[in-house]
């Protein structure tokens, strides 16, 4: 029987939080049509008879709670009323009796407005904390022009409902894709499909899974760890946990659990990051996600103190993955990179490899500190020689009189006119060479 199961089961499933409230809303199709003939009566008969059966069971249970809302029963067929929906059982405890008697009295007769029904549901939860779901059971699509995927996705996004269930009964398989996109649909070619699919979907709701996250070194085993990982809502982009991974005291990924009813994204949040998107966790088994993540690290260090940052970009490619200070490591997924360290002039190393487990050095010469005192206003900057070229590197202050510059190890040429001399001619050129960790002190 659905009841025995439910409650042997669920109320020993380990996973179950006892602090967890959830609350079930099931919102039940009473349009025309599920008055047709299915199995030993009608479609209306067979969930009438099966949802009562769950709700009994569910009663016994102290974390939970459940609603009935129902549409298309208070209206004919012939009105095409699309404001045939009522919540004709508000949650509450104990209720059981009020949804039995309820499921008695409903005699299908109207139309499906899903889209407005959805939306209602928004008001029918209480504002206590707790999780909510909504079930849907019909047997037809939307018949009012509603939206129910937009609408189903809006609640989630505010965090009113988890992703919706939807039993269809003896659906056409082309109308599936209608449903599909409101929650996690399946249909019931009879009433004993119906049955499982209807205690299946509680048990999932009413159950936690476990799972754990391999992050794979270079020889495939699962000892990286100690990575902030963020799990998101795969159809609302909401973030549902945020979790830093690590090993336990075996030395094995640690075990997370999880609500089984999310398909989630995942970003591991190494340089670069890793994303695992569309992951859909299995209730019945301790589900294992391998992710290749071997790492080591890299170190840029100079005995210059100077604050100087480090462009490193995943090799032949132009986006910054990340800013490293110098005198400084860092973490990396092994591979090869291309490092923009922001010296003057810049030093630009393409294809540096990270391996597991070591720390590739980086070792950049010191910089020197070039002192101008200027005797008057000037226009100017300093170059350096590049494949035969002079390439600007700096732009002189003009209305400044003292200037410090700090310049890696090598020759320079500082161009430039005072502001009082108005002929090109009097441009003056001055070389000067700069060594690692000395000063020059020049005058302009």
């Amino acid at each position: 029987m659905i009841s025995a199961f439910i409650y042997d089961n669920v109320t020993a499933q380990s996973f179950t939080s006892p602090k967890e409230f959830t609350r079930i809303l099931f919102l039940l199709d009473a349009s025309q049509s599920m008055g047709n003939g299915w199995d030993r009566s009608s479609r209306m008969e067979e969930a009438k008879r099966i949802l009562g059966a769950l709700a009994d069971s569910l009663s016994k249970l102290n974390n939970v709670e459940m609603g009935l809302r129902v549409y298309g029963h208070q209206s004919d067929q012939s009105m095409n009323n699309c404001h045939d929906t009522k919540l004709e059982v508000a949650f509450g405890k104990n209720n059981f009796r009020f949804i039995r008697k309820k499921l008695e009295s409903i005699h299908p007769q109207g139309i499906t407005p899903i889209a407005l029904s959805l939306q209602k549901c928004a008001v029918d939860f209480p504002k206590a904390e707790s999780k909510n779901v909504v079930v849907i059971i019909t047997d037809g699509i939307e018949s009012c022009g509603g939206d129910p995927c937009a609408i189903a996705k809006d609640l989630q996004s505010k965090g009113i409902i988890l992703k919706p269930f939807v039993i269809g009964l003896g659906m056409n398989e082309k109308l599936d894709n209608s449903l599909d996109c409101i929650g996690k649909y399946t249909n019931a070619v009879d009433t004993k499909a119906f049955e499982d699919a209807l205690h299946k979907t509680v048990y999932t709701i009413l159950t936690r899974t476990t799972a754990e996250i391999d992050l794979l070194d270079a020889d495939k085993k699962p000892v990286e760890t100690a990575v902030n990982m963020t799990f998101y809502d795969a159809q609302t982009m909401n973030v549902k946990y945020d979790l830093y991974h690590t090993l336990n005291v075996r030395g094995n990924p640690d075990t997370l659990i999880f609500d089984p009813i999310v398909k989630y994204n995942v970003d591991v949040h190494t340089i670069p990051p890793i994303e695992l998107n569309s992951l859909v966790l299995k209730t019945d088994s301790h589900n294992i996600f391998k992710l290749y993540a071997a790492q080591g690290w890299l170190r840029i260090s100079s005995s210059n103190k100077a604050n100087i940052k480090c462009l490193v970009r995943k090799a032949g490619t132009q986006n910054t993955l990340h800013v490293q200070n110098l005198n400084s490591t860092e973490k990396y997924l092994c591979g090869k990179f291309d490092l923009e360290i922001l010296t003057l002039p810049r030093i630009k190393m393409n294809n540096v490899e990270v391996s597991q487990t070591k720390t590739t050095n980086i070792q950049i010469a010191a910089s020197g500190n070039l002192n101008i005192d200027k005797n008057g206003e000037i226009y100017g900057g300093i170059f350096y020689l590049s494949e035969n070229n002079w390439v600007k590197l700096y732009e002189l202050k003009n209305n400044v009189y003292a200037e410090n510059v700090k310049l890696q190890p090598g020759n320079y040429r500082i161009i430039y006119r005072n502001k009082a001399n108005r002929k090109m001619k009097q441009t003056i050129n001055k070389d000067i060479v700069i060594k690692s960790n000395q000063q020059l002190n020049i005058t302009l």
